[in-house]
């Protein structure tokens, strides 16, 4: 019978079949003694059978064999040739002349050998397997994959197989899939490094912070220095948002890879989590020199700068978003030139859509400065914002679908205008977006209606829980409810999606009508806001829409604040309308309910300082 692959190894040799080979005493004493371990006398023992039998196709394989578990890489090549001139179609030679070749790095050529030995022996597992590992230094996952999965389905106990499947999954960015293989190979191996570190990285990789950290632990009580255990387990730490333990785990890892720019990044965006920004620039700036072109950590600086108001630097930098790589997926090329600051007057331009409907809601100004830069503009964007960015002065028309040339001079992703104009101020004259006077005054009615003579507040609590840092940017409901102790207010829930379902349970003691299930578009949720008195939201999308609408808007920040709400104080360049109500320990809504509570005191009492800071 043939060996089961060794687990650290990236190939599998043959061990002896006797039964494939005539049975003689010459040859049995050679075979025991290779079985045995005696290299020596049993290479002089088949060098005795050959010379009396040089056409001997099995001893010269054997022969080929133990030069291969010599790592005599030649000479068993030499054995193995000798045996395949003799006999062409043996899958078994065929199968560890391709191993040889792989050992001196001749991908190509193993990769035919072991096509030949799947088409002589189909149902060969193991010569699947090792097809799926020549495929795969070849960089041809798909191919790989498939042998891997087709040695699985031959042999379900074949560890390299399936961890090659979870590997080839991983190259192909499919993580949940690579989950599932690697889970499978750990049936079989479970404290292997190659899975645990595997199985932890790709864990990471879906959000299971909690299972890869279990992972790399296990990795580190086998190599309590392994690298990869080192930045995995921080990681997961930080996935976890206990930023504090991972800063402690990112030091070690740092330690042991002190020139790591992705380490150095990585310590930078925790730090940035926990407001410490400056020795998070240091960082983002030792990783920019170790890696020039690292874009993740030019993004990182440029949102810092932006933050700090140092807005030519920050621009500059924060270009480098489209080079990430998410942003190489999220932002596709144009069949027309990218405008960088070249002269547009009598130009066709295309103003493109940007990451997130509250980029968007907040850049869309710039089409009015491109317009008076003397372009025609256009704009791409979602069919969620059409309606309303079809209304922006300056824009000429919109399209929910990118077109392809269409003869346009230029194209520009919105939040890349400012970094190519001469003018660094902001233009921030609101309002910059509008409704139809008409459903306005629809839904003014509707909520006075409700509302009777008093003032309307409209709320939102929650944002998109698939942001990283949701968990602070959102609010629980009940946190909030001390504002209702304010008498002589209704108030207007704008919230969507699951948190809706917190009103039920301050129903009683704060009634807040949901408007929620009526809000179907953006335009829809415009006119509310322009119906209300107060928008009072957390960091999301209503809070640029009620700005861009020149509404009075309160935002409840993070101590953790996002870029764009700067790094302190009430005001914001971008909207005035706007005021920021920060928190003064991450995760503590107490002090920020407190200050609303006292702002809403004086606005139900009609203190001139309602809406600005």
């Amino acid at each position: 019978m043939r060996v089961r692959p060794t687990q650290d190894a990236m190939h599998n040799a043959s061990a002896l079949t006797p039964q494939e080979t005539a049975s003689t005493p010459a040859v049995d004493h050679a075979l025991a003694l290779h079985r045995a371990g005696q290299f020596d006398r049993a290479e002089l023992a088949y060098r005795a059978i050959l010379d009396a039998q040089p056409h001997d196709a099995n001893t010269s394989y054997m022969l080929g064999v133990l030069y291969l578990q010599r790592s005599d890489v030649e000479r068993a090549i030499e054995c193995f040739d000798t045996s395949l001139a003799l006999r062409p179609d043996d899958a078994d030679c065929l199968n560890d002349r391709g191993i040889a070749a792989l050992s001196r790095g001749d991908n190509e050529g193993a990769a035919d050998f072991f096509r030949r030995a799947v088409e002589c022996a189909p149902q060969d597992a193991l010569a699947h397997c090792n097809l799926g590992k020549a495929l795969r230094r070849l960089l041809k996952p798909e191919e790989a994959l498939n042998h891997f999965q087709r040695a699985l389905a031959l042999d379900h106990d074949l560890f390299e197989a399936a961890l090659g499947s979870a590997d080839m999954h991983e190259v192909l960015s499919s993580p949940h899939d690579a989950v599932a293989a690697y889970e499978y190979a750990a049936r079989y191996a479970p404290d292997d490094l190659r899975v645990l570190l595997g199985l932890g990285l790709t864990l990471n990789a879906v959000r299971r912070h909690a299972e890869a950290e279990a992972c790399f632990e296990r990795a580190l009580q086998k190599e309590p220095e392994n690298v990869h255990a080192l930045f995995g387990i921080a990681f997961a730490t930080d996935g976890q948002l206990k930023f504090e333990d991972a800063l402690v785990r990112y030091q070690r890892a740092l330690e042991a890879l002190p020139d790591s720019p992705t380490l150095h990044n990585n310590v930078a965006f925790t730090l940035t989590c926990m407001s410490r920004y400056d020795e998070a620039d240091h960082h983002l700036r030792r990783a920019i020199e170790l890696t020039p072109d690292l874009s993740n950590a030019y993004k990182l600086l440029g949102m810092s700068e932006l933050r700090r108001g140092n807005f030519r630097k920050g621009w500059e930098y924060y270009e480098y978003r489209k080079t990430t790589p998410s942003g190489l997926r999220d932002y596709p090329k144009c069949e027309m030139p990218e405008w960088r600051g070249e002269p547009i007057e009598g130009k066709r331009f295309l103003l493109t859509r940007e990451q997130g409907a509250g980029d968007q809601l907040q850049f869309i100004r710039y089409a009015s400065v491109l317009h008076d830069m003397g372009a025609t503009v256009d704009v791409w964007t979602s069919e969620e914002l059409a309606p309303l960015f079809a209304r922006v002065r300056g824009v000429n028309d919109v399209l929910t679908a990118l077109p392809h040339g269409a003869g346009y001079d230029y194209y520009c992703p919105m939040m890349s205008v400012p970094a190519w104009l001469n003018d660094d101020a902001i233009p921030n004259a609101v309002p910059y977006l509008s409704v139809d006077d008409t459903q306005v005054a629809a839904w003014r009615a509707r909520l006075e209606q409700a509302a009777g003579s008093r003032k309307k507040i409209g709320l939102v609590w929650a944002g998109n829980p698939g942001h990283y840092l949701d968990v602070y940017r959102s609010a629980q409901l009940a946190a909030l409810e001390p504002l209702a102790s304010v008498g002589g207010l209704a108030w207007f829930a704008l919230q969507k999606g699951a948190p809706e379902t917190q009103l039920d349970g301050v129903a009683h003691r704060w009634p807040i009508c949901s408007l929620g299930p009526l809000l179907d578009s953006f335009y829809t949720t415009a006119a509310v806001i322009q119906s209300l008195d107060l928008v009072i939201t957390v960091d999301t999308s209503v809070a640029h829409l009620a700005g861009a609408l020149g509404k009075p808007v309160w935002v409840m920040l993070p101590k953790q604040a996002d870029w764009r709400w700067m790094m302190s104080g009430e005001r914001n360049p971008w909207y005035p309308t706007t005021r920021l109500f920060r928190q003064e320990v991450l995760g503590d809504w107490s002090p920020v309910v407190e200050a609303l509570r006292g702002a809403i005191e004086r606005f139900s009492a009609n203190e001139p300082r309602a809406g600005v800071a």
